[in-house]
């Protein structure tokens, strides 16, 4: 009987390590698991964070190439409409000195030559001229008696005058002119100190 008891006891110990051992197994299996579905979530959830960084950087340079585009549609228009503005310059620019020969002409004509018929047929000739220019966007840079500008006068002589303020203008030797808002001759002027 005693055998009988010992061998139950040993079978009860037998069963009770296994059970614990069955119920550590069943713990391992469940932390392992766990550990697993832990790994499978922050592996996840990094690439879950990297696709979001790599769409934030993709939209960043969307909006960035969206507005270099702008910028470029922008300045191509507005180049496009300087030329228009000022397609007439070169042939204007090349007439300037033609303008200034008739002022030359018209300063040698005798008074009594100035009711001339051929001298009022170049007269009339020159109005049609300044017309032309004018309609095209010419016009001629005020200096007699004007504040000097640098952006619109070049000194050529620099002279003490009592008479004009300082820094005013007391002759024009060659016109300036501007085409509509743009400079393309400056006049050449004496000031005064």
């Amino acid at each position: 009987m005693k055998k009988d008891k010992n061998k139950e006891t040993i079978e009860k110990d037998l069963e009770k390590e296994s059970e614990e051992e069955v119920a550590e197994e069943t713990k391992n299996e469940e932390s392992s698991k766990n550990s697993e579905e832990e790994i499978k979530e922050e592996s996840s959830s990094n690439e879950n964070e990297e696709s979001v960084d790599e769409n934030a950087k993709l939209k960043d340079s969307l909006l960035r190439l969206q507005a270099d585009f702008s910028n470029y549609k922008r300045r191509v228009e507005k180049e496009k409409a300087d030329i228009h503005k000022y397609a007439a310059e070169s042939i204007i620019t090349k007439l300037l000195p033609v303008l200034d020969n008739f002022d030359r002409a018209f300063k040698e004509v005798q008074e009594e030559d100035k009711e001339d018929a051929f001298t009022k047929g170049i007269e009339l000739i020159r109005q049609d001229l300044d017309k032309i220019l004018v309609q095209e966007g010419l016009e001629v840079i005020e200096s007699d008696n004007q504040k000097f500008d640098a952006n619109l006068h070049h000194a050529v002589f620099m002279e003490e005058n009592d008479e004009v303020e300082s820094e005013h203008i007391i002759e024009t030797f060659q016109k300036g002119y501007k085409l509509k808002d743009k400079v393309i001759r400056p006049a050449m002027v004496k000031v005064s100190k």
